[in-house]
């Protein structure tokens, strides 16, 4: 049974991603987007793949997508009047795939 990936990378491993995924013969389109904690800029991929080629794409992406590490402010410390902003840091990037099931993938 043929399944669309819908992958949520980070704009920055977007591109290197598209390049792998096409090297590979799979069918890809980016969409970019912006959300999350962060508001970071993002890049929907959309892959059309058969169940055998699952695993290729999957590989792609966890060799082609990194979490980082961001500084961000995370709220006020301290009594009223006297209070400091304490930097905190938040993991993003990386990759969230959903596998979604098709009865059939049409190219025209």
């Amino acid at each position: 049974m043929p399944k669309l990936l819908i992958a949520v990378v980070h704009a920055q491993d977007a591109g290197q991603l598209v390049e792998a995924l096409r090297g590979a013969d799979l069918r890809v389109t980016e969409v970019l987007s912006r959300g999350g904690f962060l508001q970071a800029r993002n890049a929907m991929l959309y892959i059309g793949v058969e169940d055998d080629q699952v695993a290729t794409a999957m590989r792609l992406i966890e060799e082609n997508c990194e979490s980082r590490t961001e500084s961000i402010s995370a709220g006020p410390v301290g009594v009223f009047g006297e209070a400091n902003w304490m930097p905190a840091e938040v993991m993003h990037g990386g990759a969230t795939v959903f596998v979604v099931p098709l009865d059939e993938i049409r190219r025209f």
